[in-house]
């Protein structure tokens, strides 16, 4: 089968060729100004707040909503407004939502761009 033609690197005037996106040195370097998880306030008290929200509210709300034929288990509590545009809204209830991976990927791609990056 034959593969796709190598394009530039999609980061300024790169001129490293990839099949898709950005190269290697150019996606580090996005990932190392993320932060780590710790540093986005994903701490081990979320991670606990999460499970025990997961617990009473199990399935996915869908996003979009309706998206979901079948129920489907969720995997993560989603922050409804983004805990990056809001940070005051980070630890607030009300902001949150269960959603399964796919659902808070689309939903990070929608309010963020590019996987919430």
């Amino acid at each position: 089968m034959p593969s796709s033609p190598l394009k530039f690197c999609n980061v300024g005037n790169c001129t490293n060729r990839v099949p898709r996106g950005a190269c290697e040195q150019h996606r580090r370097d996005k990932e190392r100004a993320r932060g780590t998880r710790h540093q986005r306030g994903y701490t081990n008290a979320w991670h606990r707040y999460s499970q025990q929200r997961l617990a009473r509210y199990p399935l996915c709300v869908g996003y979009p909503a309706g998206i979901h034929k079948v129920p489907t288990m969720a995997t993560c509590t989603d922050h409804i407004l983004s805990a990056r545009s809001h940070p005051e809204l980070f630890w607030e209830p009300t902001n949150h939502r269960s959603a399964c991976a796919a659902c808070n990927a689309r939903h990070a791609i929608d309010d963020e761009g590019g996987f919430g990056r």
